[in-house]
């Protein structure tokens, strides 16, 4: 008998184990799959915010351009893609702007990018395809004040009773009343008077927490085929006028607050925006009043406009001591600012924040107009402004408030009143332009100081004087109006632009008023917007 018998069959635990084997090793191919597909999962995900946020940076930088400038818009929103690692035509990035059809203040944005993969290159993919998409609209600055060519250019009524439209900055015909001037208050006044944002004291020695040493600032807007624009101020500098009998003052109302005999300073600066409105940081200077308007103390001590001869609201200086200022080549009279002016827009920038006014206390009040070959300009406030007021008797007085775009439907307006009304028996409305004229509008208010109701809804009319006194003396008073999702920006007959909004003055006696009003549409100015 043989020593060694052979098998004729394998050891079953040896097969097995070679199966095992292979299958773990099957397995581990399929794990090391998993988890290559979850990574490169992970990192898509992670790149698609990456992508999107490149593209938000990208529509909020260059719809601030709009809509004025189309280049500059496409041109910021590449930069800032870039700067969110994804530039145009670089490792197949492709960034590609463009505004909106139906709105001209909103850029769409959309970034691809291609993605490269890390596990799943063993299967054969080596990149994903992200494309994202953002939309950002701008908000732009309400036009306030005046739909046309001057801003704040009222009547001259002079001691004799008798009140003259302007003549035109270009000597050919008068600027039809817009039945206030624009005005400012020197730093050392109190904002009680009127002026939220210029006088330092709320009041003295109380610091104003809204002083602006910028002052005020009017926009110049010379549209396409516009060339040799100018810019003129009426009665730039400081002049103070006499009473009339009713009360208020003659001319453009010139006067101390206080007892008078103090020299008030004026500046003007013309800056260009280089199409950002909303931001000050790239404006260029090209033109300032220097010294021109600087320490003066004078009164018009002629016969037209020397009134009673009181010069002050405190009634006791009559200007004995100040130069005569009725002859002054600019007392009642336009100066040319600037020329040579092409299309676009710019910022007139008027303050009275020099050292020199550091403890004066008066009111300057002048108007503005812009002239140009070819299309004609507009000038008008940037959201907010100051207006004097010379109500010259009981009844109602409906002033140019503030334009707004078809684009805003469904919005809310905010208009802002600082110290309203304080003529004897006031009512305000606002007015709103419908197709066939105006109607009062239907609002929601709320105030800050003042001893007036502090609020009230569905309201058409807000009492702000009364026989107690002024109801909102140095108080903010807050008035919303919902704009409907229909609301179309409509002109009412006769108006020389759509979608302008009016202030009406219902006093019961004569007098003056010098209100701040702001205007805004409420909402970041620049924000994006849900696909």
């Amino acid at each position: 008998m043989p020593r060694n018998k052979r098998m004729d069959t394998e050891d079953p635990l040896r097969a097995d184990g070679g199966q095992l084997i292979a299958l773990v090793a099957l397995m581990l191919v399929v794990l090391f799959g998993m988890v290559g597909l979850v990574v490169d999962f992970g990192w898509y995900q992670l790149s698609i915010v990456k992508v999107q946020r490149a593209a938000d940076a990208a529509a909020l930088a260059g719809t601030v351009y709009l809509p004025g400038n189309v280049s500059g818009a496409s041109a910021a929103a590449l930069v800032a893609s870039t700067q969110a690692g994804y530039s145009n035509g670089s490792g197949g990035v492709v960034v590609s702007t463009i505004v909106d059809q139906t709105n001209p203040q909103m850029l769409d944005v959309e970034v691809s990018a291609p993605v490269r993969t890390w596990f799943m290159r063993l299967f054969g993919v080596t990149q994903f395809n992200i494309s994202r998409n953002a939309r950002a609209e701008f908000v732009l600055p309400v036009p306030m004040g005046s739909p046309l060519s001057y801003f704040g250019v009222s009547q001259l009524c002079n001691g004799a009773g008798s009140c003259s439209n302007v003549t035109s900055a270009t000597g050919s015909g008068t600027l039809a009343t817009q039945g206030f001037w624009g005005a400012v208050l020197t730093k050392g006044s109190n904002r009680k008077s009127g002026d939220a944002y210029s006088a330092y004291y709320d009041p003295s020695p109380t610091v104003n927490a809204s002083y602006d040493a910028g002052g005020y600032s009017y926009i110049v807007d010379f549209p396409a085929g516009a060339s040799g624009g100018k810019v003129w101020i009426f009665d730039a500098g400081f002049c103070a006028l006499g009473h009339s009998a009713a009360g208020t003052y003659l001319g453009t109302g010139d006067h101390w607050l206080n007892s008078g005999n103090q020299a008030v300073t004026t500046e003007y600066s013309l800056w260009n925006m280089n199409g950002t409105p909303y931001s000050s940081s790239d404006d260029t200077l090209l033109a300032d009043s220097g010294s021109t308007f600087t320490s003066m103390n004078a009164a018009d001590k002629g016969a037209s406009y020397r009134g009673n001869q009181v010069y002050s609201d405190s009634g006791s200086y009559n200007g004995g001591s100040s130069s005569d200022c009725q002859g002054s080549s600019y007392h009642n009279a336009w100066w040319q600012f600037t020329s040579g002016l092409g299309a676009g827009q710019y910022r007139l920038q008027v303050k009275t924040s020099s050292s020199t006014n550091d403890t004066v206390i008066a009111e300057n009040a002048f108007g503005l107009q812009v002239t140009s070959s070819g299309t004609v300009g507009r000038v008008y406030g940037q959201s907010r402004m100051a207006a004097y007021v010379n109500l010259p008797g009981a009844g109602a007085s409906t002033f140019y408030l503030a334009q707004v775009d078809a684009v805003n439907a469904g919005k809310t307006m905010e208009i802002k009143l600082f110290d309203p009304g304080d003529t004897a028996n006031t009512t305000l409305k606002i007015r709103k332009p419908t197709a066939a004229g105006y109607t009062d509008a239907t609002f929601s208010f709320t105030a800050v100081g003042g001893t007036g109701p502090s609020s009230g809804t569905n309201l058409t009319s807000l009492v702000t004087s009364n026989g107690s006194g002024n109801l909102y003396d140095d108080a903010w008073v807050t008035i919303n109006v919902v704009l409907p999702t229909n609301y179309n920006a409509p002109t009412p007959p006769g108006e020389p632009g759509p979608g302008w909004w009016k202030i009406e003055y219902d006093v019961g006696a004569a007098g003056n008023d010098t209100t701040t009003w702001s205007v805004n549409i409420r909402g970041n100015p620049v924000h994006l917007i849900t696909p």
